[in-house]
């Protein structure tokens, strides 16, 4: 889990205003000590809040989620299904951020797939899919990362089936590949070493 910087910082900030509601008391500055314990009230139940939502991944993975839909709604697409990835270079990127600023330079909708443990955002160009995913448990997979590993199975096995057909060829022949083109192929004969005895007849 990752550690609720918010949260700490919000504690560490009512620490200082209970300090400084304790320093004014103490110098019989009433009303400012009233007004910094008053803040540190706030602060203390910001800080609660915050906590008990970041121990909660479902309520953080919401939040994150709705953070996004609505800071980028101006540039969202929402999908029903797995955006089109077949004969694209796959491009995972770091973060939303990271997602946004190759939107600006591409200029193209951002699609979203909102699952109820996870939601991925694709940008397609021709290409290129650069792809974000934001998952309540970092061990489960997005039906679009599954989709991008079927892709991968697909075709690693049409690039294996290739290169077993070219292994066996013992003469020049006209092949065709899983990419439909078609390639006249020769084998390369490896030299006979010579043996010693050879050498001596020489």
């Amino acid at each position: 889990m990752k550690v609720n910087e918010k949260g700490i910082g919000l504690l560490f900030g009512t620490l200082l205003f209970v300090g400084g509601g304790v320093y004014f008391y103490q110098k019989s500055l009433q009303g400012y000590a009233l007004l910094c314990i008053t803040v540190a009230l706030v602060l203390a139940i910001s800080a609660i809040i915050s906590l008990v939502n970041n121990s909660n991944p479902t309520r953080v993975y919401e939040s994150k989620v709705k953070e996004f839909l609505t800071t980028y709604d101006s540039i969202l697409v929402k999908s029903s299904s797995v955006p089109q990835l077949e004969g694209r270079n796959i491009i995972y990127v770091d973060s939303m951020d990271d997602l946004v600023d190759a939107q600006l330079e591409i200029r193209k909708p951002i699609c979203y797939l909102k699952q109820s443990e996870s939601c991925s955002f694709v940008l397609l160009d021709d290409k290129e899919a650069y792809v974000y995913v934001e998952k309540m448990h970092a061990e489960d997979l997005s039906p679009v990362e599954i989709e991008i590993e079927n892709l991968k199975v697909k075709n690693k096995s049409a690039e294996e089936m290739d290169s077993e057909m070219l292994r066996d060829i013992e003469k020049t022949t006209i092949v065709k590949l899983s990419n439909k083109k078609s390639y006249k192929v020769s084998p390369v004969r490896k030299k006979k070493p010579i043996m010693e005895e050879e050498i001596e007849l020489i």
